[in-house]
């Protein structure tokens, strides 16, 4: 017995053992902490694996008190996931570094978070004191260590051993901490190359900007004024997002920097929604839709305005949910626009794509249903640079539209709504312009009347919508035999008047006009049964007829009447009235010296033209 109670005894405290070896261990593992080498050759890289971070509640211990109080109290963090920063706390983070035996080179360390509150770099000087470097857009850039569009700062680490600096983080909500590390001439390069890209992105909206601007000094209209605006709008949008705002428009207002962060991707959304809503005209094909994207975009100015009268966390959620679902609404309109036929429709579409894409991924964020990935901010100025030649070509578009549309409004009281050729009254006049230039400088024109003769038979037999695709279509063939300075107008429901300049025989007239007889008999494309045109013609030389402005077009028109609808001669020309020679004085009239010709006694009256 008493053997067992030994044995049991020892049993106990090998379990013992055991379990504070296990804790020990466990123990030792949860402290670890990565230590990070530097070395040249790599040049650059990021905090992959964990960092040792203290939350202090209240946000008011200094560094000295930090270490005094809680210098063994450091928790391991994955870099992947979100610190736990919140509005008046303070997230210190330690890590340790050490220099490679080879490496020479002056390291930096960047935090690329353009909407970081605050950090602070803590650095050993050697003579038991600390250094400290400060950025965050709570500060103004200028009061900043070192100005830049997000915080960086410069690392003084000894040539031996391991090294611990510590930072101190605010924010008002919980972020992922992205931390780069790398040489002073490797992040030379970096920022050389990011403000190249964003200089070119930022160049691309100035010149957008600039052709908005361009266009309405040119038009005076109220829409490219509104346009210009728009794209001013948006560079500001992104300047505030990329950090260059903060940097460049305002280093001085540390409250503004911070308040635009929040507020200026709301306004550029809401401003997104009128200008395509406008441009699109929505409320012509959906009006219902109209409303709503009206309406969405109204409530982006309160949400912008929550961060000054509600707590920031509160007024995130709003902003997020925001970011979610305006861009979804963003792309139905354009998606409807598009399914409409205009072609302004697709070029959104194709440029807001990637921007309702990201902006949606980063409102998901905003309420952790996705993973945080820093880079998303990146990936939208991406889709905005993308985005700009996309809508310059939407812009041209539109404007090329409305220009059109207002052409052809000035043109309606002078144009045929039909078939665009000039109405009857103004082709009288150019051909009483033409009988005028034909008497006073003798220039060579000809008067043509043109009739589709088998309208009645098509309007009949097809109804009044094919027959009025025929006189389109007849209206077409015209213009296949008239050059750019030519007139033509529509003077009766089938009937057209052309005037020619520059013919002088008859066989250059009916060279053209047999192509025009001959192009009416080929089927009409597109046309079920097929349908032929009928042409009869008409014509007046000036050369040869000295025709009557008041009178030409109705005796042209007096040929058409006479001639048969199956007749083999479509093609003819009003005749030169004949005269009579005048008879000589006789000897016998003793006043034959003193009678003058006249030029009644000369010429004999005209009469009408007769047809061969």
């Amino acid at each position: 017995m008493t053997h067992l109670t030994r044995s049991h005894t020892l049993a106990r405290r090998a379990l013992a053992m055991v379990i504070l070896c296990w804790a020990a261990l466990f123990s030792h593992n949860a402290g670890a902490q990565t230590v990070y080498t530097l070395d040249d050759n790599v040049g650059s890289f990021r905090l992959q694996d964990s960092l040792a971070f203290l939350v202090d509640p209240d946000g008011r211990s200094n560094i000295d008190e930090i270490l005094k109080r809680d210098r063994n109290r450091f928790s391991p963090a994955s870099t992947a996931r979100s610190l736990p920063l919140r509005e008046g706390n303070a997230v210190w983070v330690r890590l340790s570094l050490a220099r490679d035996a080879r490496s020479t080179a002056k390291w930096t360390l960047a935090i690329p978070l353009p909407y970081l509150d605050f950090a602070a770099l803590y650095q050993p000087d050697g003579q038991g004191a600390w250094t400290r470097q400060v950025a965050g857009d709570t500060l103004p850039v200028d009061n900043w260590s070192r100005p830049a569009l997000y915080a960086d700062f410069k690392l003084d680490v000894p040539a031996e051993g391991a090294y611990d600096i510590y930072l101190e983080l605010r924010n008002f909500k919980p972020t992922l901490m992205p931390l780069m590390i790398a040489t002073e001439s490797k992040r030379n390069s970096q920022r050389e190359l990011e403000h190249l890209l964003l200089g070119g992105l930022f160049g691309a909206l100035i010149m957008l900007v600039g052709v908005c601007a361009i266009h309405y000094l040119q038009s005076r209209s109220a829409d490219d004024g509104w346009y210009t605006l728009y794209a001013a709008g948006m560079a500001v949008v992104v300047s505030c997002m990329t950090g260059l705002s903060g940097l460049w428009l305002w280093p001085q207002s540390p409250a503004w920097s911070n308040y635009t962060h929040f507020s200026m991707p709301i306004l550029g959304l809401g401003a997104t929604l009128i200008f395509v809503r406008h441009i699109t005209s929505l409320d012509a094909g959906f009006p219902r839709l109209s409303q709503a994207v009206h309406g969405v975009a109204g409530f982006g100015i309160p949400i912008a305005l929550l961060g000054v009268a509600v707590d920031r966390n509160v007024a995130d959620i709003f902003n997020a949910v925001y970011l979610t679902l305006s861009p979804l609404l963003l792309l139905v309109a354009t998606l409807q626009t598009w399914r409409r036929g205009h072609a302004v429709g697709r070029w959104l579409t194709i440029a807001y794509i990637p921007n309702a894409a990201v902006t949606v991924y980063i409102g998901l964020q905003m309420l952790q249903l996705l993973p945080a990935w820093w880079q998303s901010r990146y990936l939208m100025v991406a889709a905005v640079a993308l985005s700009v030649p996309l809508l310059q070509q939407a812009l041209h578009l539109r404007a090329r539209e409305r220009r059109e549309v207002q052409e052809r409004a000035d043109a309606l009281p002078t144009q045929d709504a039909l078939t665009g050729l000039l109405t009857r009254p103004l082709f009288d006049t150019q051909v009483e312009l033409a009988i005028k230039r034909s008497r006073q400088n003798r220039e060579p024109s000809a008067i043509v009347m043109v009739e589709v003769v088998n309208y009645s038979y098509l309007r009949e037999s097809y109804g009044d919508a094919i027959a009025e695709q025929c006189l389109l279509r007849a209206a077409v063939k015209l213009h296949r035999v008239l050059r750019d300075v030519d007139p033509a107008g529509r003077v009766d429901t089938a009937r057209f008047g052309l005037v020619l300049d520059g013919v002088a025989s008859r066989q250059e007239l009916t060279e053209r006009m047999v192509r025009l007889v001959a192009s009416g008999l080929i089927p009409l494309p597109g046309l079920r049964p097929e349908v032929t045109l009928q042409f009869h013609i008409s014509c007046a030389l000036l050369t040869e007829v000295v025709a009557d402005k008041r009178t030409v077009l109705q005796e042209l028109q007096d040929v058409l009447h006479g001639m048969s609808p199956r007749t083999r001669r479509p093609i003819r020309f009003l005749e030169p009235a004949p005269t009579m020679p005048a008879a000589l004085p006789s000897k016998d009239d003793g006043n034959s010296d003193r009678a003058p010709l006249t030029p009644h006694s000369v010429l004999a009256p005209f009469t009408r033209a007769s047809c061969r």
